[in-house]
C-alpha cells in the first residue's frame, strides 16, 4: 500500500491521530510520549535507511561496520524515545510468502535497472561540477560506494553477518545501558521465514490468547502503511505505531484558516483550545534543540490507533439505529481493514477505480455505511469472508464505477494540459550553475549534490510518465475512444480481446477473491498458504467481479522457499553476486534452465501513474517447481555458506533464568531452551572492530521454543478482552465537525456526490446540522 498516500489520508481525515514525538535529555528525565510495555521494531525499516541513507540526518556509511554501527544508533534513539517497560522484539523480514516474493522481485529488478541510471547521472553530475571549479573526495568515494541495496535479502553474506552484528548489539546494550537493562529482548532475525512486522503480529496474537491477559501497552516501529492495518487487526486499546515523520509542517492545511502548516486542532484562531495538547506542542518546541547532538537526526511521529479506533466509532455510530442492537465497533474495524486491501497493498493490485489520492477510501466508507444494515452481517468474521455481503458490497461498488473513472479520466487530462505548460516554462529556464562557498563542509556539499542529483532524476521521471500518458499516436487514440474504457484496459493490460472476455472474466474473479480471502486470513491468522500468489499484474473492475458467493477455492499447506531459493526467485541478474557462486550460474547463464526468470529489459508501466516509483514492473512470474529443481543441484558449499540457507531460531535475552517467564512480570509466557553460549562472567568479542569487547557479561540467552503455555477458553479474537481498562477518549462533536472539512482533499466530497446522486441517497453531514442539534448532541454525549 502506498504508505504516503494513506498516512496522509489518514491524519487529513483524524489530525488528533497524530501525535510529534517528544525527545528525552536523558534518562533521567520521565518521557513525554505515552506509557509502553513493549516496543516492536520491524527492522527493515531501520536498515534500509542506515545502509543506504536518502535522505539527511543518518550518517552515510562507506562499510558494512559503518551500516550496522547506523542501525544500532537509531535503535537507541527509538529506545530513548519510546522507554518501553518490560520487552523489545526485533523482527527482521525471512523468506517471504510466495505473494511477497513477486513484489519483492518487482522492486528488485526495478532497483537495479534504477541503479545503473542513478550511477550515469551520478558521474555526469560530477563531471559538470569539476568544470564549475569542484572536485571533492568526500564526492568521489560517495559515487564509487555504490551500496546495492538487493543484499538486504535473507541468505546474503550482509544479512548473515547484521544478525550476528545485532546479537552483539543486544547483549551490549543490556549490559551496559541502563535503557535495556530491566526488560526482555527477543530477536527474530531473517534465518527464520516470514515476514518481521508479520512474525511481531503473530506474538501479539499468543499475547492475547494467554489466560490471566492483563492490558498491554505496544508500540510498533515500522516504515509500512500495513502496520497501522495489522495494529487494528489486534483489537488492541493501546497500540501505537511510531515511524519517521512522513506528515510534515508542508503538508498540513488547516480547515479553520485554510493556511499550511498545521491542522485544525492548531490553529490559533480556533474557538476552542485544547490545553494538553498546547502544552505539548510548546515543550515539543523547547526540546528540538537536544536533537542536534543525535547521531540520528530524523524527526518521528506516533500514530495513536486508538484515536483511529474512536474515530471510526464517530463516522460510524449511526448505524446504532439502524443495524438494531447489532452494531459492533469491532467487526466494523474489521471490515474497515479489509475495504482497504480494496486499494491495495503487497499482496494484490487495486481496483481501478479506486485510488487513495482519488477518494477511494471515503468511496468505500460510503458504501459500506449505506448498505450495511440491507446486508445481513458484516464483511469479515475473524479473518474470514462474509461471500455473500462481500459479493454485495463490491455489486455497489460496481454500480458507482463508470463516474469514479469518468472522473479520474478528466483530472488526468487536467494533469496532462499543466505538466505540458509546465515543461513549456521549463524549457525557457535557463541552467545555473551550482554555487559553493570556500567554506563549505564535505557534508554540504553532498548535501548539495544529493539535492540537484534528486531534482535532476525527478524531470527525467517526469519526462517518462509524460510520454507514457502519450506513447500513442493521434490515429491509435482515435481508435482507442472509439472503445469502451472496460475494453481497452483489459487489452492493454492483459492482452485479452472481447471475444475471450466470458472466460477470462471467470478466471480473473477467482484469483481476485482469492487473493481477498489469502490477505484477510494472513492478517489474522498468519500464512495459510506460503506458495499462493496473485497470478497476475493488474485487478479487474469491480463490475466484473460477480457472483463470488458462488465461488469455491482452497489453500494448501505448504512450506516456504529456502533463502538461496528465495534469493534466485527475487534477485535480478546484476546481484547475481550475492549468490554462492554456483547459484550465480543459474541467473547468468543462457544454458541455465532457468534463463527465461531474469530478464535484463523489461517493461514498466507509468500509464495513468503520478509518479515513477508507482510504476507497474511487468516481470514474467517465477514458475516455483522448476526454480526449485533447478536449485536442487549438487555443489560444494563453505560452512558458513551452507549457515546462510538454514533455519534460525528465536533467540531470548534476560538477565534473569527462568525455566518458564511468569506472565504478570513480563507480559508474556514463554518456554526457553537456555544456551551456554556467553556464560556469566564471559568475555563476549566484538565483530565490529571500532567497538569494544564486553567485559564479564551478565545476560543469558536462549532459544525461545513456545510462546502461549496455556490459552484462554473464553477468549475471542475480534474483540476486546473482558476487563480491559480502556483509554479515555478524546474525541467530540466539534472536533468531527471540523474534520468535516477536511473532506474536501483526497477527493473524498467529489466521490461523496456521486456516489448519493447514483445510489439515490440523502446526503446529511455533520455540517449541515444546526447549532442548536450540536449543542443537543454535546449535552447528549460524554465524548
Amino acid at each position: 500500500m502506498g504508505v504516503p498516500a494513506f498516512f496522509r489520508w489518514l491524519c487529513a481525515r483524524n489530525p488528533k491521530a497524530l501525535l510529534e514525538v517528544l525527545e528525552n535529555s536523558d534518562e533521567s528525565i520521565l518521557s513525554n510520549n505515552p506509557d509502553i510495555d513493549n516496543l516492536y521494531l520491524d527492522m527493515n525499516g531501520i536498515i534500509h535507511p542506515c545502509s543506504h541513507p536518502e535522505q539527511g540526518g543518518i550518517p552515510i556509511p562507506v562499510t558494512y561496520d559503518d551500516m550496522f554501527v547506523n542501525v544500532f544508533h537509531y535503535i537507541d534513539r527509538l529506545v530513548d524515545i519510546v522507554r518501553p517497560k518490560e520487552l523489545i522484539y526485533m523482527a527482521i523480514d525471512g523468506v517471504a510468502p510466495r505473494a511477497k516474493l513477486n513484489q519483492q522481485r518487482s522492486r528488485r529488478f526495478r532497483a537495479a535497472q534504477e541503479s545503473i541510471r542513478i550511477q550515469k547521472e551520478k558521474e555526469r553530475l560530477r563531471d559538470y561540477w569539476k568544470t564549475q571549479g569542484l572536485n571533492s573526495d568526500a564526492l568521489n568515494t560517495y559515487i564509487e560506494k555504490n551500496f546495492d541495496s538487493n543484499q538486504i535479502t535473507p541468505g546474503t553474506e550482509f544479512m548473515q553477518k547484521l544478525n550476528i552484528a545485532l546479537q552483539y548489539y543486544i547483549y551490549d546494550r543490556m549490559n551496559n545501558n541502563p535503557l535495556f537493562r530491566n526488560i526482555l529482548i527477543i530477536f527474530n532475525d531473517s534465518s527464520i521465514p516470514g515476514e518481521g512486522e508479520h512474525k511481531i503480529l503473530q506474538f501479539v496474537r499468543d499475547q492475547r490468547k494467554q489466560m490471566n491477559y492483563k492490558t498491554i501497552r505496544h508500540c510498533l516501529y515500522g516504515a509500512d502503511a500495513d502496520l497501522i492495518m495489522l495494529g487494528l487487526s489486534t483489537h488492541e486499546p493501546y497500540f501505537y505505531v511510531i515511524r519517521e515523520t512522513i506528515m510534515a509542517n508542508d503538508d498540513k492545511q488547516c480547515s479553520i484558516c485554510q493556511q499550511k502548516g498545521h491542522f485544525f486542532t492548531d490553529c490559533k484562531k480556533r474557538e476552542k483550545v485544547i490545553d494538553d495538547l498546547n502544552g505539548e506542542i510548546k515543550q515539543y518546541n523547547q526540546i528540538q534543540q537536544q536533537q542536534k547532538n543525535k547521531v540520528i537526526q530524523v524527526d518521528f511521529q506516533i500514530l495513536q490507533l486508538n484515536i483511529v479506533r474512536e474515530f471510526l466509532y464517530f463516522e460510524t455510530r449511526d448505524l446504532q439505529t439502524s443495524l438494531k442492537g447489532q452494531y459492533d465497533l469491532e467487526r466494523i474495524i474489521d471490515d474497515f481493514v479489509f475495504m482497504c486491501f480494496l486499494v491495495g497493498n503487497d499482496f494484490l493490485p487495486h481496483i481501478p477505480c479506486l485510488k487513495i489520492t482519488e477518494g477511494g477510501i471515503d468511496c468505500l466508507l460510503i458504501i459500506y455505511k449505506t448498505i450495511l444494515s440491507q446486508i445481513g452481517d458484516y464483511l469479515t468474521n475473524c479473518g474470514e469472508l462474509n461471500l455473500q455481503q462481500m459479493n454485495q458490497f463490491l455489486f455497489h461498488v460496481g454500480l458507482i464505477e463508470d463516474e469514479l473513472i469518468k472522473g479520474q479520466e478528466k483530472k488526468k487530462e487536467i494533469v496532462k494540459n499543466r505538466r505540458e505548460r509546465n515543461a513549456e516554462m521549463k524549457e525557457q529556464k535557463v541552467v545555473m550553475p551550482p554555487e559553493f562557498s570556500i567554506v563549505d563542509t564535505s557534508k554540504e556539499v553532498l548535501l548539495k549534490f544529493k539535492s540537484a542529483l534528486k531534482e535532476k532524476l525527478t524531470e527525467i521521471n517526469q519526462q517518462e510518465i509524460d510520454q507514457a500518458q502519450s506513447a500513442k499516436s493521434s490515429q491509435e487514440l482515435k481508435k482507442w475512444k472509439a472503445v469502451s474504457y472496460k475494453q481497452r484496459y483489459y487489452q492493454e493490460k492483459f492482452g485479452i480481446k472481447p471475444s475471450q472476455f466470458i472466460e477470462f472474466q471467470h478466471r480473473i474473479k477467482i484469483s481476485y477473491l482469492e487473493a481477498l480471502a489469502w490477505t484477510l486470513k494472513y492478517y489474522y491468522q498468519g500464512c495459510v498458504d506460503w506458495g499462493w500468489f496473485y497470478p497476475y499484474h493488474y485487478a479487474p473492475f469491480a463490475q466484473d467481479l460477480i457472483n463470488l458467493d458462488q465461488c469455491i477455492f482452497e489453500f494448501q499447506i505448504n512450506t516456504p522457499f529456502k533463502p538461496y531459493q528465495q534469493l534466485l526467485a527475487v534477485l535480478p541478474p546484476q546481484s547475481a553476486q550475492f549468490l554462492p557462486r554456483p547459484y550465480q550460474q543459474l541467473m547468468l547463464e543462457t544454458s541455465s534452465p532457468i534463463a527465461d526468470f531474469y530478464p535484463t529489459d523489461f517493461v514498466v508501466d507509468l500509464k495513468g501513474k503520478k509518479f515513477a516509483w508507482l510504476g507497474e514492473v511487468v516481470l514474467p512470474f517465477v514458475d516455483a517447481d522448476r526454480l526449485i529443481k533447478a536449485s536442487n543441484i549438487g555443489i560444494n558449499l563453505s560452512k558458513l555458506e551452507q549457515e546462510r540457507d538454514r533455519l534460525g531460531q528465536t533467540l531470548i535475552f534476560s538477565a534473569k533464568k527462568h525455566e518458564i517467564f511468569n506472565f504478570q512480570v513480563c507480559h508474556i509466557q514463554v518456554q526457553v531452551e537456555w544456551l551456554p553460549r556467553f556464560p556469566i562472567g564471559s568475555e563476549i568479542k566484538s565483530p565490529i572492530p571500532t567497538m569494544g569487547n564486553i567485559l564479564n557479561n551478565q545476560i543469558i540467552s536462549g532459544a525461545l521454543l513456545k510462546t502461549v503455555m496455556e490459552s484462554d477458553p473464553s477468549f475471542i479474537q475480534n474483540q476486546i478482552r473482558k476487563g480491559t481498562i480502556m483509554p479515555p477518549e478524546f474525541l467530540d462533536e466539534y472536533y468531527m465537525n471540523q474534520c468535516e472539512q477536511n473532506k474536501r482533499s483526497f477527493g473524498g466530497e467529489a466521490v461523496r456526490r456521486i456516489i448519493y446522486s447514483i445510489l439515490g441517497v440523502k446526503q446529511v453531514r455533520r455540517l449541515d446540522r444546526s447549532q442548536e442539534d450540536f449543542d443537543q448532541i454535546k449535552k447528549q454525549t460524554k465524548l
